[in-house]
């Protein structure tokens, strides 16, 4: 899933000092049997650095709630990084 105007998703995380952040989900993509949420910081918000997160998708703890975990692993990171590319390319 490439998000689009009709279909745009946010998530909001606090940090470790407490301050809210934004983030635009730009695809969800699956990288070796799992599923990586690529994500964007809004404008204004503490993460905004130019740069695009990546978190792996957890089960659903409930229908209405995902769980977003860190990825620490640089391959994976990679992986999902170029798989994001070869999509967005696909729309043109």
């Amino acid at each position: 899933m490439l998000g689009n105007e009709e279909n745009e998703f946010f998530v909001s995380f606090t940090d470790e000092m407490g301050r809210e952040n934004n983030f635009e989900i730009l695809a969800v993509l699956e990288f070796e049997g799992r599923d990586y949420a690529v994500m964007l910081p809004e404008e204004g918000s503490p993460s905004e650095n130019g740069m695009l997160y990546i978190f792996e998708v957890a089960e659903e703890l409930d229908a209405d709630t995902d769980t977003y975990l860190g990825v620490d692993d640089q391959r994976i990171i990679d992986g999902v990084y170029e798989l994001f590319l070869r999509e967005a390319e696909k729309l043109g």
